[in-house]
């Protein structure tokens, strides 16, 4: 079902659709043509005035198709739709079909032409932006140098320029730069070298240390011999505890 009402600025065109729409329908807008196409519903109507189709569209909603043609020139139209002859309306398909393939050509190419644009204008953008940083690294190294030249002019000047107070000692001339010791060994005189000979060697009394008799000792008489009329005491044997004392 299609319902068509008019006014001075648009023309409204209401299809009714029977079913769910699951893909794009096929809408095509020329100044005096219509054509909706979603399977099974065809729509196709030859206009009696000029539209803008720039400023015309379609809405697609649950179960209804919306258009909206709006006329270039604002007016009440007798008649909405052409009624042409069978062999004028397939001369008219035809023309129609060429004229609808030229426009896609056109709005490819401008397409094209719109992404080549924009890519130019980012390529631009992209080379813009590394010339500034270059200039930017290159002004900062200036800035650099400019301030350490700066920073040594200071120095000096203020080394030539600093009075000298009084009684004060003069500075000293700059000591002369350290060297370095080097890692020598000194090397010592060698000793004499001892002569052959002998060599006399003189000791003194031997040693004796004495210890005291022990208490079971001092009442001991030793044995005596009598050899031709004389008395001699006889040597008592050595004990052990003797010899560790000596």
């Amino acid at each position: 079902m299609v319902q068509v009402s008019q006014t001075e600025d648009d023309i409204k065109i209401s299809i009714e659709l029977n079913r769910l729409v699951t893909r794009k329908p096929d809408v095509v807008l020329l100044p005096q043509y219509l054509k909706f196409n979603n399977p099974p519903i065809f729509f196709e109507r030859h206009l009696a005035g000029e539209i803008d189709e720039m400023a015309s569209f379609c809405r697609i909603f649950k179960r209804e198709a919306r258009i909206v043609l709006v006329k270039k020139e604002k007016g009440m139209w007798p008649e909405i739709f052409q009624t042409l002859s069978k062999e004028l309306l397939l001369q008219k398909r035809l023309e129609i079909a060429d004229l609808i393939v030229e426009r896609n050509k056109q709005r490819d190419e401008q397409a094209l032409e719109r992404y080549a644009i924009k890519r130019r204008n980012e390529i631009q953008k992209e080379v813009n932006r590394e010339a500034a940083m270059k200039e930017r690294v290159k002004q900062f190294q200036e800035n650099a140098c400019q301030e350490a030249l700066m920073v040594g002019t200071r120095k000096e000047t203020h080394t030539k320029s600093k009075p000298e107070s009084r009684g004060s000692p003069q500075p000293s001339a700059p000591a002369p730069a350290r060297l370095a010791t080097p890692n020598v060994r000194p090397v010592m005189p060698m000793a004499s070298v001892r002569g052959s000979g002998r060599i006399s060697v003189c000791f003194s009394n031997q040693h004796k240390r004495e210890t005291p008799k022990r208490e079971s000792q001092e009442a001991m008489h030793l044995p005596f011999t009598v050899e031709g009329g004389k008395v001699i005491p006889m040597t008592a044997p050595k004990s052990a505890m003797d010899s560790v004392d000596e």
